[in-house]
């Protein structure tokens, strides 16, 4: 008999020599390093669960699907991984770029520490800075090659479930002329009725839809009555796309004529300026307004939000986009925020992936509060361990980022021509 602890434990001479079996046939079977054989770039399409309308810089609606551009990278070990580009299209430096990936071990690209991922290794580090996309397939290649989802890969689970807000609700007062407000109040209502519990609602509609003042108004009477009609319990937050730039009195008024609806957040009322958002923030201190402020997410590192956190924070919620940021800039603004007592929201539009990877992110993430959700599906995909509930998602403990790409439809002729590089 041998003690250890509180637990006492049994050892035989056919146990012990059974252990000892199994100890070294899992030595023996232990993978030898992988390498990057081949890659594949694509375009695929998703589709939203609804139609979506315009905000205040479209030209047009967003309509009711999309496009990104898939990157699959296979090894000699028969295993793939599945990410999603940045907002651009491939171009010829970025397919170069990947040829200095073939033959190459995907852990050597990142260096860890205690197990987890704490940064790019040097040896690739502009390759990786330059294009940041990259994590996503590389952390989903990385993770089914230990067996382990990703957000193990990232730290010590911060919580089981992750709250998560509906971004979806454009300008349809505005496409669907007439049913006007009543428009948005029905998505709000659909939304919360599906068990989201928060929503966010874009503004701005003054910067280019309707005229200043009247915008304005449209925008103000928006957020009356989808509050009145979603109550008091619903999170709303408001996105203006910067759609009150070189009005700064306007949103003032807006702030003023809002208050008793109590928005949870204001998100890009213009674009980032130090001066203006200082502005910005003392009016709010002074009138005692406690909604967030949050922007961010046309920023590409988290040593770009440095000037908004210090000497006086001035974001309270930092948004940098979890596809043209990426995961290694996530986790350091994830720690950025704690240090500054602010908090962390990736941005995502347009990618069911994109919305996975911050689902992971925020799993381990003390200060990553939240996922933006734009409530899209990819036929590409094949999506495994994710639960929603009461405005919140279970994260995949399949490996990776519990995603596998319907081949049928990915090989099917109608699909878009795949570029590979190997």
């Amino acid at each position: 008999m041998i003690a250890q602890g509180e637990y006492t434990i049994s050892v035989t001479r056919r146990s012990f020599l059974a252990t000892t079996a199994v100890t070294i046939n899992q030595l023996r079977a232990a993978p030898t390093p992988a390498k990057i054989t081949r890659i594949e770039v694509s375009t695929i399409g998703g589709n939203f669960h609804k139609f979506v309308a315009m905000n205040s810089y479209d030209n047009a609606p967003k309509g009711t699907s999309y496009s990104n551009t898939l990157i699959r990278l296979f090894t000699d070990q028969d295993v793939a991984g599945s990410g999603v580009m940045t907002y651009g299209k491939p171009d010829t430096a970025f397919l170069q770029d990947l040829r200095n990936l073939i033959g190459v071990n995907p852990e050597s690209l990142y260096e860890f520490r205690d197990g987890y991922i704490a940064g790019r290794a040097p040896k690739f580090s502009k390759l990786l800075e330059a294009h940041k996309h990259l994590d996503g397939p590389l952390c989903d290649l990385i993770g089914k090659l230990r067996d382990m989802p990703c957000w193990k890969l990232f730290g010590e689970a911060e919580r089981e479930r992750i709250d998560v807000y509906d971004g979806t609700l454009y300008f349809s007062d505005l496409w669907f002329r007439n049913r006007g407000v009543q428009a948005v109040v029905d998505e709000a209502t659909e939304a919360v009725g599906k068990g989201y519990r928060g929503i966010k609602l874009k503004i701005g509609r003054g910067s280019k839809w309707m005229h200043r003042d009247s915008g304005l108004q449209r925008d103000i009477e928006v957020i009356q009555a989808v509050r009145s009609a979603v109550g008091k319990h619903v999170n709303i937050l408001v996105d203006a796309n910067n759609g009150y730039v070189g009005d700064f009195d306007a949103s003032l008024t807006f702030i003023n004529k809002t208050k008793l609806q109590q928005l949870y957040w204001f998100e890009e009322f213009f674009p980032e300026s130090i001066e203006e958002y200082e502005k910005l923030s003392n009016y709010l201190q002074q009138e005692g307004i406690t909604t967030w402020i949050a922007d961010g997410e046309n920023m590409r590192s988290a040593e770009q939000f440095l000037p908004y956190l210090t000497p006086k924070r001035l974001f309270d919620v930092l948004q940098l986009d979890i596809r043209t940021g990426g995961v290694i800039e996530g986790l350091k603004l994830a720690k950025m925020a704690g240090e500054h007592n602010a908090h962390s929201v990736p941005h995502n539009w347009g990618s069911q992936l994109g919305f996975l990877m911050s689902l992971h992110l925020a799993k381990t993430q003390k200060h990553v509060i939240a996922a933006e959700d734009d409530r899209s599906t990819c036929p590409a995909l094949v999506i495994k361990g994710y639960e929603f509930a009461d405005g919140t998602y279970s994260v995949s403990n399949e490996p990776g980022l519990g995603v596998e790409i319907n081949e049928d439809f990915y090989e099917a002729p109608e699909y878009p021509a795949k570029t590979v590089v190997q």
